[in-house]
C-alpha cells in the first residue's frame, strides 16, 4: 500500500511542478528589442566579470535601471489544459484517489478487513 501512496504523491508533485514560475521582463517607454540588446551588452561589458553571480546580477540590474529600464513580473497567461493534463486528471480520479482512500481507511480501521 505504501507504493500507491508514493505513486499518488509523485503524481501530485508532477502536476504542481508543471505550473512553472511567472515570467520576468524588462520594460521601457518606446522599448525596442535591438536597443535593449545593445544596452544589455554595454552593461555586461562594463561590469567586473570576477563578481559572483548575485553581485553581477545586481550590477546588471542597476546599470539597466540607469538606462531607464524597469524589471517587472508578468502574470502567467493561463493556457487551456493539454491532452496529457486531462489524461492525468482522469487517471487521478479513477485510480489514485480510490486507492489512497482505501489506504487511509485501512489505516483508520487498523488493518481490519
Amino acid at each position: 500500500m505504501k507504493r500507491f501512496l508514493i505513486l499518488y504523491i509523485l503524481i501530485v508533485f508532477l502536476t504542481v511542478s508543471c505550473a512553472g514560475p511567472n515570467k520576468v521582463v524588462w520594460t521601457k517607454p518606446d522599448f525596442r528589442q535591438d536597443q535593449f540588446d545593445n544596452d544589455r551588452k554595454e552593461c555586461i561589458d562594463s561590469i567586473d566579470i570576477n563578481l559572483n553571480s548575485e553581485a553581477f546580477g545586481k550590477a546588471l540590474e542597476e546599470c539597466l535601471g540607469k538606462k531607464g529600464y524597469e524589471f517587472k513580473t508578468v502574470e502567467k497567461v493561463e493556457k487551456p489544459p493539454s491532452a496529457g493534463t486531462i489524461v492525468l486528471g482522469i487517471v487521478a480520479l479513477i485510480v489514485v484517489i480510490p486507492l489512497a482512500a482505501t489506504y487511509i481507511a485501512l489505516l483508520v480501521l487498523g488493518g481490519v478487513w
